[in-house]
């Protein structure tokens, strides 16, 4: 069974790919972390002001994505994580997905494009220099046997079709139009 894990800085279309790839692939589901994230109301800590208690909710938000993948797997459906993920975090990925087919696939627009879908963004923004920390984090070797896609031009769908034939996966349906997060 294969779980995929896909990452990218903020404005590389995380959230739009992983929802149109999940209603392509036969019994796909999109899991994204800030999902769980967002479930805390009271105590929420902002990843604005990174601190300890902002490591420790991005780590029971993850655990509970993970947990849900494996669900997920179990009942037969593809799961398709959401979530930017640093150096330090991609082997937590593997042992909370141990027993499935991790694989992680990296969307790499070029950072102006990154720039401007951030700045079009009608949820919330990301302040340019996290976004280019983020980008520059992203390119670094750690992410060298991903699966990068560089989505700077095209459409979401032409992503997910890339995404598909570098995973082996079928899509079936025509082209879908993603899912509000």
């Amino acid at each position: 069974m294969i779980a995929i894990v896909l990452t990218g800085a903020p404005g590389a279309g995380k959230s739009t790919v992983a929802s149109l790839l999940a209603s392509r692939v036969s019994r796909g589901a999109h899991i994204p972390v800030d999902f769980f994230r967002k479930m805390i109301k009271a105590g929420y800590a902002s990843p604005h002001r990174w601190s300890d208690e902002v490591a420790r909710q991005y780590r029971i938000a993850r655990k509970s994505a993970a947990q849900t993948a494996m669900n997920l797997a179990t009942g037969g459906f593809v799961p398709i994580v959401d979530d930017i993920v640093p150096p330090d975090w991609v082997d937590e990925w593997r042992q909370d997905l141990d027993g499935l087919d991790c694989r992680f696939i990296l969307l790499r627009p070029s950072l102006e494009v990154a720039r401007r879908r951030n700045l079009e963004r009608s949820v919330w923004t990301v302040e340019e220099r996290v976004l280019t920390e983020l980008h520059e984090m992203l390119g670094g070797h750690y992410t060298r046997d991903w699966l990068t896609v560089d989505n700077s031009h095209g459409s979401a769908d032409d992503a997910v079709v890339t995404i598909a034939r570098g995973l082996g996966l079928a899509l079936g349906g025509p082209p879908a139009r993603a899912q509000p997060s």
